[in-house]
């Protein structure tokens, strides 16, 4: 008789951990997230998040830091829940009824509700659970197909940031600030600007120097007195050339005028 009561309550247990297993799983990851949204099959993800007035109270951040809820859906127990928590639920069809209670004080609790269509093919849906240290605050939000599919998206091109950045895209509805993109730095210009700039560095001082060095006199009266003489020399090799080549003129004409007598001679002798 013990023997079977121990057995009869070993498969209670080990079916209430089956159900629990399959009811709900706690989201840790982007990629997780990711991959519960990625499912067709009517479940849905539970955000666990504080409500405004609580995120910009620092005394009430501080207690939601120490906050646990027992949380239970539609009479199945979820286990212990700490706010900015992510659980993947498998919802029914219709009305779904979220009873959240205070791990450490029963009298506290709270109940909300959110609608699901829980069938095949229907994607998974998200239900902002807004948490408080005032559990008559407490509210779920259903986030539109459209706010759904542009978490998705976002976890989609980068699954950066953490679970911090999962629980901002849910509050902010899948909008974020755009990144600033990294500017580029063409280094072969920079090089290129450098070494022009350095030229001209050296251009500029080389002018400089040349503008500020002394010529002598005599350095710049040279090229003067080379270019004024040249046409007198000029002038006199030509009239040397013309003397010569009158005299060889005249020595030729002296020299055919003496042949000329001698042939005359020598007729006349013969």
């Amino acid at each position: 008789m013990f023997l079977g009561k121990r057995l009869v309550a070993l498969i209670g247990f080990l079916l209430s951990v089956g159900v629990q297993t399959v009811c709900a799983q706690s989201l840790g990851s982007p990629s997780a997230v990711l991959d519960a949204l990625k499912q067709n099959n009517g479940t849905v993800v539970l955000a666990f998040i504080d409500s405004p007035a609580d995120q910009s109270s620092p005394l009430r951040n501080i207690q939601g830091l120490l906050s646990v809820y027992e949380v239970s859906l539609n009479g199945e127990n979820l286990g212990s829940i700490r706010r900015n928590s992510v659980i993947h639920a498998r919802p029914r069809l219709g009305l779904n009824r979220l009873t959240i209670r205070d791990a450490f004080d029963d009298s506290h609790s709270t109940e909300v509700s959110f609608p699901a269509m829980r069938s095949a093919g229907v994607p998974t849906s998200i239900v902002e659970i807004r948490t408080s240290r005032q559990f008559a605050w407490m509210e779920a939000l259903l986030l539109s197909g459209r706010e759904v599919q542009a978490i998705e998206d976002a976890l989609l091109n980068d699954q950066s940031g953490g679970m911090a950045r999962v629980l901002h895209l849910i509050r902010s509805r899948g909008k974020e600030a755009a990144k600033p993109e990294a500017q580029r730095v063409n280094w072969g210009r920079s090089v290129a600007t450098v070494s022009s700039g350095s030229g001209s560095d050296s251009d500029s001082g080389s002018d400089s120097g040349g503008s500020t060095a002394t010529v002598s006199s005599n350095e710049v009266t040279a090229p003067d007195s080379t270019v004024s003489a040249s046409p007198d020399q000029s002038v006199a090799d030509t009239s040397e050339a013309t003397t010569d080549a009158t005299t060889e003129a005249a020595s030729e004409t002296t020299d055919s005028e003496s042949s000329a007598n001698v042939s005359a001679d020598r007729r006349s002798y013969y």
